[in-house]
């Protein structure tokens, strides 16, 4: 039975949060993507707008927001998604960033 979440299914939950546009990738997440499909690595879950790295405690999701919502409230949001969909799979005090790249009307 498969316990953690894809990138996709990741995407998906971030992108159904209110205020939320999309993904907007930026060079961060895309050139760690571009290194994890590299090296095919393995604690490491990446996709262009996402990435998870288990072994550094870190997830970063780059977003576009709708400016209809306060920032701070996507923000927390996404993260309490991310922290949900991810339970265990990543370490404790792992830290969630969200980036938004962009504030406009979808």
């Amino acid at each position: 039975m498969r316990t953690e979440p894809t990138a996709a299914e990741l995407i998906d939950l971030v992108v159904a949060v209110p205020g939320v546009n999309g993904i907007e990738p930026g060079i961060g997440t895309s050139l760690r993507a571009l290194d994890a499909r590299i090296r095919r690595a393995g604690p490491v879950l990446s996709h262009f707008g996402l990435h998870v790295d288990r072994d550094g405690n870190r997830v970063t999701v780059e977003v576009s927001l709708d400016p209809s919502r306060p920032v701070r409230q996507s923000v927390r949001e996404i993260q309490s998604v991310l922290r949900d969909a991810l339970g265990a799979s990543v370490p404790v005090g792992t830290e969630l960033e969200v980036r938004v790249q962009s504030l406009h009307r979808g």
